[in-house]
């Protein structure tokens, strides 16, 4: 019999990467969705080419709605349930603090509860975040203390503990995959990468609209989503579970990233000014392609942050495979397609 297989958040990145591998390894996939999805929410599954396979069964659930997680789970009964829905935008959090707790801290203890009422043998792995810790050096794994900067921050903090605790409490095979900032074509548009490599690809087809970015100097742990969700399934996997730190071991500011994004487009940035004073200028032709807006400056921002994923790479064989030009380049050439198909 195939497994059977729970994915909350299943039309995200992560999501819908991870529902492809699961699919090819013969599983059986209930990809949890929002209740109000649509068809155009849908366009990772889609562009992956799942939609349709009889394997794959979408599933409405809202992981607000504790009754509802028992539900799905009383109903699925899974064998292993990767918890990957939440409201993932520092921005949205801070806007929506309530909301934010409420999906991704309520839901993950909702989730858990229900496991241990319907399906205890089953496995689960919590999608959490290296922005729970407090770096030593910059640097962050499994042994540095917890502290919330910011409503995103608290509500991630809420759900691992609750990993933790149904572990200690009821013998749950439960871990934390304390994944670091990790990027795809399937990227959404909300997030500073996208914003780029989107920004890169309408210059190279002419756009002169200048990019407006927060903190060029904030340093963050870039890596390739598909590595990530391959490290998830890992994770499950383990005999006893776990919580580790899934991340490049490298850092690099928001202007690197830029940077290569751009030179991927075939545009070279000369750089000016320092601080919110700062500007980019397309060399071609000495125009203005980047500016620094204040207001997307955030109130607490760790400025660097980088996740040392030894452990991973000792127990699950966990790889970085694609380096920070080459994320660049994938995330560019998705625009430049989709810009292209637009156009057709």
């Amino acid at each position: 019999m195939s497994l059977r297989v729970l994915v909350t958040g299943a039309a995200g990145q992560d999501g819908a990467y991870l529902c492809r591998d699961l699919l090819a390894a013969g599983c059986t996939v209930h990809a949890g969705l929002r209740p109000d999805w649509s068809d155009d929410s849908l366009w990772r599954l889609r562009e992956l080419g799942l939609l349709g396979r009889p394997q794959l069964r979408l599933l409405a659930l809202d992981v607000r709605d504790a009754a509802a997680c028992s539900a799905a789970v009383e109903q699925v009964r899974p064998q292993q349930l990767f918890h990957l829905a939440a409201i993932s935008s520092v921005a949205q959090a801070l806007a929506d603090p309530l909301g934010a707790v409420a999906s991704n801290g309520d839901g993950t203890l909702y989730l858990l509860e229900a496991l241990r009422r319907h399906a205890s043998d089953g496995r689960f792995v919590l999608a959490s975040s290296g922005e729970i810790f407090v770096p030593r050096h910059g640097v962050v794994d499994e042994g540095c203390a917890l502290r919330a900067r910011h409503p995103y921050a608290l509500s991630k903090l809420l759900a691992h503990t609750a990993v933790r605790c149904y572990r200690d409490s009821y013998g749950l095979h439960a871990s934390a995959a304390i994944l670091f900032n990790h990027e795809s074509p399937l990227r959404g548009a909300a997030f500073v990468t996208r914003k780029i490599a989107a920004a890169a690809a309408r210059r190279a087809a002419g756009d002169k609209t200048v990019l407006q970015l927060g903190n060029l100097d904030a340093q963050r742990d870039f890596g390739y989503a598909p590595d990530y969700v391959a490290g998830l399934r890992a994770l499950a996997a383990l005999e006893q579970p776990d919580d580790l730190v899934f991340a490049s071991g490298q850092s690099a500011t928001v202007r690197a990233f830029a940077t290569a994004a751009y030179a991927a487009a075939g545009i070279a940035l000369d750089w000016h000014g320092r601080g919110r004073d700062e500007y980019a200028l397309d060399r071609r032709d000495g125009q203005h392609c980047i500016a620094v807006d204040a207001a997307l400056f955030r109130p607490a921002d760790a400025p660097v942050l980088r996740g040392d994923p030894t452990r991973a790479r000792r127990k699950l064989g966990f790889v970085n495979s694609v380096d920070l030009a080459g994320l660049a380049r994938l995330q560019v050439d998705a625009e430049r397609y989709r810009l292209g198909s637009s156009s057709a």
